[in-house]
């Protein structure tokens, strides 16, 4: 049984990795240093990289909300779509995620779904992995899955570079329910115009 559905765009029509890497003042997204300590799930968001990222959001939005709009279709109007979509870094003797997990876990909602959007090559031990098996993509590759149930996370990255990546789930509208749930890593509540929003 397939664990998750792999979709394509034109990564450079939509150009978040050219957007990321201004962000972030970096040349090269698969060049970042290794890591000198094992990222944590209590420091797995708090590196400089994800300081700068979310500081300078307003600068990707437009290509992130490009590239929602073209992977939701005729179905962006029945789902909310999450307004910041989540920063991945991966760096090298590091992980990108502190914890393997099922977002449920954390009071996301059973009925989300995941899209993974790889800015880097993803493969050998700097990719996600789902129900314990790696994914591998490239960049213009979106991996659609069910990460509020399936369990995913990720291993040491012995890779030679850097995987960088972002994250983001909808949920239908029909299954939305204002909750006083809120983000396990930045405490934003589940609601729409906070967490969520309009495709």
């Amino acid at each position: 049984m397939a664990t998750h559905t792999r979709l394509r765009y034109d990564a450079a029509k939509v150009g978040l990795a050219d957007l990321v890497r201004k962000v972030l003042d970096v040349d090269d997204l698969e060049g970042l240093a290794a890591s000198e300590r094992l990222a944590t799930r209590e420091t797995d968001q708090r590196t400089p990289y994800h300081k700068r990222f979310y500081e300078h959001f307003d600068a990707v939005s437009p290509a992130y909300r490009l590239l929602a709009r073209h992977l939701l279709g005729d179905t962006a109007d029945d789902v909310y779509l999450q307004r910041i979509p989540t920063f991945r870094v991966h760096l090298r003797n590091s992980v990108a995620v502190g914890s393997w997990h099922r977002d449920r876990d954390f009071g996301h909602d059973p009925a989300e779904v995941n899209y993974w959007v790889p800015l880097t090559r993803a493969y050998g031990n700097n990719t996600l992995w789902i129900d314990s098996e790696p994914v591998h993509a490239e960049y213009g590759d979106v991996i659609v899955f069910d990460g509020a149930n399936s369990w995913h996370g990720n291993v040491v990255n012995d890779t030679e570079t850097s995987r960088v990546s972002i994250d983001f789930r909808t949920i239908p509208r029909s299954a939305y329910r204002p909750t006083t749930k809120k983000s396990v890593s930045f405490e934003m509540p589940f609601l729409l115009g906070e967490y969520w929003d309009v495709v």
